[in-house]
């Protein structure tokens, strides 16, 4: 990391600490109209108390976006992109880590859910895991996706339009549009509007 991105993280971290705790309307408000011009692009949007967001110039959100109560975006490397009404619920994390997360519009994610956009690779034995970087891959969720609380979606992972993804699911591979899936490692359940 340079010295030039360290000085942006501080930067980025002294602005939450100033902000990121004022409760209720005032403090939903104000961060509304602080972080806002902070974003690559964004329309109006909600943020509640002990939201961290890291790399704000290389994240976009559309129109009425709400980050709920300590959730959390990191793209300080990597990028995420949202699209309009997308609602992030209490303790999620969004970690673009060096891969590129895109989410559709329209997308509720349940509260405690973690998207990853990469991996630590772990291949070589002559060096610490922690020593040999991260393996990226690109995740993408389409329009009107409703995923459960605590589900974990992992990197390379594309979930189609109308998908729902059941509380608790891991999710490895692709998933379908307009499938319910669930279980560890997901797997379809039914097809929505089928009984």
């Amino acid at each position: 990391m340079t010295l030039t991105e360290r000085f942006i993280l501080q930067g980025e971290e002294c602005w939450r600490l100033l902000w990121g705790w004022i409760p209720g309307g005032p403090g939903t408000l104000l961060r509304s109209l602080l972080y806002r011009p902070l974003f690559a692009a964004s329309g109006p949007f909600r943020s509640g108390t002990g939201v961290v967001v890291q790399g704000f110039a290389n994240i976009s959100m559309g129109q009425g976006c709400g980050l709920n109560r300590h959730s959390s975006l990191y793209a300080s490397r990597g990028k995420i992109s949202m699209g309009d009404n997308v609602f992030l619920g209490d303790f999620s994390s969004i970690n673009a880590n060096d891969a590129e997360i895109g989410i559709g519009s329209r997308v509720a994610i349940g509260p405690m859910t973690l998207i990853q956009g990469a991996n630590h690779a772990f291949d070589r034995l002559d060096l610490p895991i922690v020593e040999q970087g991260h393996q990226p891959a690109q995740v993408f969720i389409a329009d009107n996706v409703w995923i459960g609380a605590h589900v974990v979606i992992l990197p390379g992972v594309h979930i189609g339009a109308g998908a729902v993804i059941a509380a608790g699911a891991v999710v490895s591979r692709d998933v379908a549009p307009d499938v319910v899936v669930g279980g560890i490692p997901a797997r379809v359940l039914r097809r929505r509007g089928q009984k």
